[in-house]
């Protein structure tokens, strides 16, 4: 009979606990697959060609996107911009821009998700890049697994 009453408060907790919790908010995620072509930087890191995957959180919260890319033994995250409202075909592509003379992640057009996001260039790359700068921009498909 003792334990009962604690039995009792317990229990009484657990459901006063269940009613009052927030709902967890679903998040939105796109996550797809490219194949980069030269060298290209992502942030201050600089990838080489290769395979790569790429996940990013579409919370629709201003600035709270993340950006991951990953690769054997690597990853990286950054935070992007906001995402733009310009139209987004339904195929996914990563575009790439030529700044101080290399290549930078620049955006991301997440067709299935229906989103376009930019990606900041580091100071670091713009210091230290080649100075004379040509208006060179590549588009790297991606295959999308997931929204």
């Amino acid at each position: 009979m003792k334990y009962a009453k604690y039995a009792v408060v317990v229990l009484a907790l657990a459901l006063v606990m269940g009613f009052t919790a927030a709902p967890a908010a679903a998040e939105e995620r796109f996550t797809g697959s490219f194949t980069l072509t030269t060298d290209a930087y992502w942030g201050d890191k600089l990838l080489t060609p290769g395979d790569y995957r790429i996940s990013v959180n579409l919370d629709h919260r201003p600035g709270s996107h993340m950006a991951t890319i990953t690769a054997e033994g690597f990853s990286s995250s950054i935070v992007t911009g906001a995402s733009m409202e310009e139209p987004v075909s339904n195929s996914s592509s990563l575009l790439l821009e030529k700044v101080n003379g290399v290549f930078v992640i620049r955006q991301l057009d997440a067709g299935l998700a229906g989103r376009s996001l930019r990606f900041v260039v580091s100071k670091n790359v713009r210091a230290n890049g080649e100075q004379a700068s040509s208006n060179v921009k590549l588009t790297m498909p991606v295959t999308a697994s997931g929204y």
